[in-house]
């Protein structure tokens, strides 16, 4: 890619994330923006279509990189307390772009791209989970429980730290624990 792409871009993106964590998204405008990016507009519409697109694609990246410092995303159903670790700390090594691109009304977004990603990934490991409507339920009622547990009785926007999060690693053990029978039981 040409350097002078990969500048702009980041420029943008630096911009973007300075302006976000001061006003809602739909208050930003692009020619803001550009100018304190200092790139033309036609720069800025040559790689993204508008506002939310960029916002869209930032998100992406963000939701990306949560996914994939997870080590064992399979582990939703093998080992919830562990799995339940990963994603916590993956949650707070990205706490601060969290906090900047899911505030306001954007904050479902974070839930509903993690998990859609989070999915596929361990459809990609286990494909049989796919196959079967009930260990797909099962999975996804593990995402989505995992997700909001957490987000409910955490600080989402802070860090949290291994030992107030003890109970929830307890919890998840204990409903991964039967989410697993349940698929052994029913989903073979």
């Amino acid at each position: 890619m040409d350097i002078r792409v990969i500048k702009s871009k980041k420029a943008i993106n630096d911009a973007f994330l300075l302006l976000r964590a001061k006003k809602e998204l739909k208050k930003i405008t692009v020619k803001e923006l550009c100018e304190k990016a200092m790139v033309n507009k036609s720069t800025f519409y040559s790689h993204y279509n508008d506002i939310f697109d960029l916002e869209d694609k930032i998100e992406n990246e963000v939701i990306h990189s949560i996914v994939n410092s997870i080590s064992h995303p399979e582990y939703i159903i093998e080992n919830s307390s562990e799995f339940t670790k990963e994603i916590i700390y993956a949650f707070n090594s990205n706490a601060k772009l969290i906090n900047t691109l899911f505030s306001d009304d954007c904050i479902t977004n974070l839930a509903e791209k993690t998990i859609k990603e989070l999915r596929e990934t361990i459809y990609k490991r286990s494909p049989t989970l796919r196959e079967n409507k009930k260990a797909s339920i099962a999975l996804d009622y593990a995402l989505y429980g995992s997700y909001y547990a957490f987000k409910e009785n955490t600080d989402l926007y802070g860090k949290i730290d291994a030992e107030s999060a003890e109970p929830i690693f307890e919890l998840a053990s204990v409903i991964g624990d039967r989410i697993r029978k349940y698929i052994q039981d029913n989903c073979s």
